[in-house]
């Protein structure tokens, strides 16, 4: 399994480099085809828990909130999210007139999936549209992978008191302060040669110390989901890694952390 998991980040990191580079319409359209992908895994979960979301307002709130910042239309936002929601109670009406048990529940699932997916990892086109963004967006995706390295290395060797028991029985304390402490190093690190001014590297140990602290919370999130409904993984679309909401789970959280830092207090 390991080996499986190293030889297809081998093959994918430097996909997802060469595309972080190139920008535009690649990069877009690389996030928007993963965010989708990532909420039809979600729909797909969460039926396997006997919950029946409707998966055309997961992907229709993805899709409103990658077109509102790729388009650079954040005025699309509010009137979209209406419609689509009244249109979900529309549904859900019927789905009530016609035999089904709780369509006020599945809307709201689905409500939650497609703007916690939609709404958080349409941050990471905004991140790669700002001013030095291929930097700025390798610094993060860094972070995440440099951080979760960090937990798994550190809880591996040192861990003993488990983080959270109920949801995730492998993440321990001691992991979790491998995970920031490695955080803070490589945010550090990457800000000091990475050549932006504005980007010293006190701001970079700082968005190595949120991605590190907060991160979590979206792996944790997503594996409290999977644990409800009793499955391992998302999907088994990446070899060795499970799915795509495996893959993102802590990058969503961490690229929405990430780009309001840098637009509040660095760019």
């Amino acid at each position: 399994m390991l080996k499986t998991r190293a030889l297809v980040a081998l093959v994918a990191l430097p996909i997802l480099v060469v595309l972080v580079v190139l920008g535009g319409w690649w990069f877009a359209l690389f996030v928007l085809a993963a965010l989708l992908l990532a909420g039809d895994e979600y729909v797909r979960l969460l039926r396997q828990g006997d919950h029946r979301p409707p998966g055309w307002l997961v992907l229709a709130l993805i899709a409103l909130a990658w077109g509102a910042v790729w388009f650079e239309h954040p005025d699309w936002r509010e009137p979209g999210l209406m419609a689509l929601l009244i249109a979900g109670m529309f549904a859900a009406i019927w789905g009530m007139e016609h035999g089904e048990t709780q369509p006020i529940h599945n809307l709201a699932l689905a409500a939650f999936g497609g703007v916690y997916i939609g709404w958080l990892g349409s941050t990471l086109v905004a991140v790669r549209m700002l001013d030095d963004g291929a930097i700025l967006t390798a610094l993060l995706y860094g972070c995440v992978i440099v951080s979760d390295s960090g937990a798994y290395f550190v809880g591996r060797q040192w861990g003993r008191r488990k983080l959270s028991p109920h949801v995730s029985p492998k993440k321990t304390w001691e992991g979790y302060a491998g995970s920031i402490l490695t955080g803070i190093l490589f945010g550090a690190l990457a800000a000091a040669v990475g050549g932006i001014d504005a980007l010293t590297i006190g701001h970079g140990a700082m968005i190595g110390l949120l991605i590190g602290v907060l991160g979590t919370v979206g792996d944790l999130g997503i594996s409290a989901i999977k644990r409800q409904v009793g499955a391992k993984d998302s999907s088994n679309l990446i070899p060795g890694h499970g799915g795509i909401l495996d893959r993102t789970d802590s990058v969503l959280v961490s690229a929405a952390i990430g780009y309001y830092y840098l637009v509040w207090f660095v760019v």
